[in-house]
């Protein structure tokens, strides 16, 4: 159990925006030497004074993974944080959701974040750390538009959760994070321009609130964690009564 996060080696994946950087200076203010990834060279550059180490990385390039995970390994000794956040939205309906387009939501938001977790547990295992896999409500309940998206995060939360019992008694653990909607561009880059008009009521959560959500949840370690009480009870309500929340859901439009 991480008692405290001073001096704790913590990388973040998708770290140059949203809530990757969010988190990671979280984890740099908690005193974590914390290894911030991205491909945007310029937000990297701008993150760097942030954090311990800012470097390039696609976690879709499994050499640049390995590369990645032994440089890391090297430089600090160990790993005790992963955290799995890079990730893409695909706002498409099934018609138009081709192959390509399937296995690159699956690539960035599966694949990705399995190789990484994947080069990193030996290390984790071995300082008794902790695998934070952020994936999404969308990995618990399916949404109109998002076959792509919520496959992707179902199979990150089903690959996690057995990985889980896999590690059962080494001290390695496996979160699962569950954000609900977040205000960062990510509904405008997956595609979705009319997010807020389709959900006018709706108050989206900020990447900082589920930064903090994230770190609480390094340090404490749940099997998996929900990081709204909306969607929480939403979830609930599918489990217990879908049909019932479809036709509410079908009552507000």
């Amino acid at each position: 159990m991480l008692s405290s996060l001073a001096d704790r080696v913590v990388v973040v994946t998708g770290a140059t925006s949203g809530i990757g950087r969010a988190a990671a200076l979280r984890f740099a203010a908690a005193g974590a030497k914390v290894v911030g990834t991205g491909r945007d060279q310029r937000r990297l550059a701008d993150l760097a004074p942030h954090v311990d180490c800012a470097l390039t990385l696609d976690v879709t390039d499994p050499e640049g993974v390995a590369m990645f995970a032994a440089a890391v390994v090297d430089r600090y000794g160990g790993v005790d944080v992963l955290v799995n956040n890079a990730g893409i939205g695909l706002f498409r309906g099934w018609e138009t959701t081709d192959d390509d387009a399937l296995r690159r939501v699956m690539d960035v938001n599966l694949f990705g974040p399995v190789a990484l977790a994947r080069a990193l547990l030996p290390s984790l295992i071995a300082r008794k750390g902790v695998l934070l896999q952020v994936a999404s409500v969308a990995g618990k309940r399916g949404y109109a538009k998002h076959t792509a998206y919520c496959a992707s995060k179902h199979a990150l939360i089903g690959w996690s959760e057995s990985l889980r019992h896999d590690l059962r008694g080494t001290g390695c653990d496996v979160v699962v994070v569950c954000p609900p909607a977040v205000r960062t561009p990510f509904f405008e880059n997956a595609g979705y321009m009319t997010f807020d008009e389709d959900h006018p009521n709706l108050v989206p959560m900020t990447a900082d609130a589920v930064a903090d959500g994230i770190v609480a949840a390094a340090v404490e370690r749940p099997r998996s964690v929900i990081l709204s009480p909306r969607a929480r009870a939403l979830y609930a309500l599918s489990v217990v009564a879908p049909g019932l929340l479809e036709t509410i859901q079908r009552f507000k439009k």
